[in-house]
Formats: C-alpha cells, sequence, structure tokens
C-alpha cells in the first residue's frame, strides 16, 4: 500500500479472520508438566489429574494487519482445584485456571486480507510438523505463511496468483465480483480450497512428509521444525459440475479423500416469491481427488434450512433457504 496513495491513520479494532493451529510449535514440542506430589494429597478418592496438553496459537487478521498469538495457560493445582468453590469446568477448559495471550508478531500486509485458513500439518499429536497460514487478497493472490525460528517471525513459503493475461479465461469476462476469495482447509492438512470469481475452485495440494521441495533437508539437518507447504494447484471449474451461486463451503473430516461440502442455490430468488418459488438450494458433497482428475459427487440433497458443519460437532453456518 503507497503512502502516497493511501495512509491508514488509525488501525482496524474489529477482528474479520481468526484460526487456531500450531505455527510456531509442534504437537510434539510439548512436554507435560508432573505436579509435585504431597502428603496431604495422596487420597484415594480424589481423580487423577488430567494434563492440559498442548495449546495450539491464535491467528487473527482485522483489515491489513496479521497477528499472531501464543496462548499462555495456568494450569490449576491440586490444593487449589479442591479448595476453590466455583464449580469445575469442563470440556476444553478442565483444569484450566487462567489464560493469557502473548503477542508473537504483528504486520501490517500490503492488503486487506479477505479470508484465511490454517493449514494442518496432519499426523497425530507426535508430528513434529508444523502448520501454515494461507491468506487469500483479491482479486486471486494466494500467500501461504510459516513461522521461522531464526527471525523468530513469520516468512512467505509460496505465492500464487491467478490473476493476469493467462487467467483471464477464469472470469468469463467479468472485470469486478460482489464477494472475494472464500477459503477453507481440509482438517487433515492434505489439501486446501479457494473460491475465486465466483465459481472457480482453486485446489492447493498439500506436500507429503519427505517429498523432497527445497528447505526441507536443511531444516531436518538442522534439527529445525518443518511446516506443512503447498506442493502443486489445479482449478475445477464449478460450472461443468452443475453448480451455481455458491453461498459456501466447507471440508470434512473423516474420508480417505478430502471430500468438499458445497452450500449452493440452484436459481436465485428471494423471501417475497416463497409462494411461487421455494426449496432453491442445495447441498453437494464432492471427492477431491490430489491429483488434477475432476472431483466426484457422492451425494447431493435439496434443502430449505442448512446448517453446516465441519465434522466434529462445531458450528459452521446456519442459512435460511428460499
Amino acid at each position: 500500500m503507497s503512502f502516497a496513495a493511501c495512509k491508514m491513520m488509525h488501525c482496524p479494532t474489529g477482528i474479520e479472520n481468526c484460526g487456531s493451529g500450531f505455527i510456531t510449535h509442534s504437537r510434539a514440542d510439548f512436554v507435560p508438566q508432573i505436579p509435585t506430589i504431597q502428603a496431604d494429597d495422596l487420597e484415594p478418592e480424589l481423580p487423577a489429574r488430567r494434563g492440559i496438553g498442548a495449546v495450539p496459537n491464535l491467528v487473527v487478521t482485522a483489515g491489513n494487519v496479521l497477528e499472531l498469538y501464543v496462548v499462555r495457560v495456568h494450569e490449576e493445582g491440586a490444593r487449589e482445584s479442591r479448595s476453590s468453590a466455583e464449580p469445575k469446568r469442563g470440556g476444553v477448559m478442565d483444569g484450566v485456571s487462567g489464560a493469557l495471550l502473548e503477542l508473537v508478531c504483528h504486520y501490517r500486509l500490503h492488503g486487506n486480507v479477505e479470508s484465511m485458513a490454517v493449514l494442518s500439518s496432519g499426523g497425530g499429536d507426535s508430528s513434529k510438523r508444523r502448520d501454515s497460514i494461507i491468506l487469500a487478497f483479491k482479486d486471486a493472490k494466494i500467500s501461504v505463511l510459516e513461522f521461522d525460528d531464526s527471525i523468530h517471525g513469520l516468512r512467505t513459503s509460496s505465492m500464487h496468483c491467478f490473476e493476469g493475461p493467462e487467467w483471464l479465461h477464469l472470469k468469463r469476462g467479468r472485470e469486478s465480483f460482489a464477494r472475494g476469495p472464500l477459503m477453507n482447509a481440509d482438517p487433515q492438512g492434505r489439501c486446501s480450497g479457494i473460491l475465486l470469481y465466483d465459481l472457480q475452485m482453486v485446489i492447493l495440494k498439500a506436500a507429503q512428509v519427505g517429498s523432497g521441495l527445497v528447505g526441507d533437508d536443511d531444516a531436518l539437518g538442522s534439527g529445525g521444525a518443518i511446516s506443512a507447504r503447498i506442493k502443486s494447484s489445479y482449478v475445477i471449474n464449478l460450472r461443468d459440475l452443475d453448480i451455481k451461486h455458491v453461498k459456501d463451503f466447507v471440508f470434512v473430516y473423516d474420508y480417505i479423500e478430502p471430500v468438499v461440502v458445497i452450500l449452493h442455490a440452484r436459481e436465485l430468488t428471494w423471501a417475497g416469491r416463497i409462494s411461487w418459488k421455494h426449496h432453491t438450494c442445495k447441498i453437494s458433497a464432492f471427492s477431491i481427488s490430489t491429483t488434477s482428475k475432476p472431483p466426484t459427487l457422492i451425494w447431493s440433497v435439496v434443502v430449505c434450512f442448512a446448517t453446516l458443519w465441519d465434522g466434529r460437532g462445531s458450528f459452521v453456518a446456519t442459512t435460511l433457504l428460499t
């Protein structure tokens, strides 16, 4: 952003995108803390104390500002948890008495972030790989960021641009679009999908372990951590799949191949025409191949009220359809 043309006087305060992932550390970097056992703690009726486990980083964007935080968690002691009169917390907050955010890095980018996703490194809790951050900018610019221990900050691992004369056919004659890029990542870290120009979906294929990308051997030799990286990309024209007017999409869990669920409208309408036209939206699930093969339709259903979930019981979006 050139200061000769535009100068931001006040930093943005509203968070537009947020995500969590193991950016500055891996899942295997966490070492469980063993509390000191005292004599009065040895009571058989007390349940075993469960460790908190690895805590991911928090990534937020506001306008052209990108911030990365570390979550510092204070665990409850055995004596403290027994004497406390407050009700016990469950779920993620079980055993946590307090938490704070520690700013790792803060960046002002040369453009507003339209969408953000965290590309998981895959693997289980013993994985030593780190996650990466994917940012999308108008009209079709994508940046993949990873954490570098040598500079204690983020660096760009790859950039992808689908603009210019060679990509004019994706716009189909249009010059502007009402919505910017929309992005989601596969929960298992196999790929990421970016919706560009309303009906063009770009699939960014993630590199597998030992793929021989530049920098992997150096990181392994020096004992450093390897972050998730992009190996290749290809474009899927959703018009060829008989999809129009995409409202949202999400990747789901527990499939052999990446599966994307797309919420789209077969024809546009509005609430005032409910007596003439209704049930115009549809949910379609496609299996995305990690090669350039066309996606395969798994199932589809016509809906009047759609709720998109991410497969683990987390609420994604609810849309009232007509």
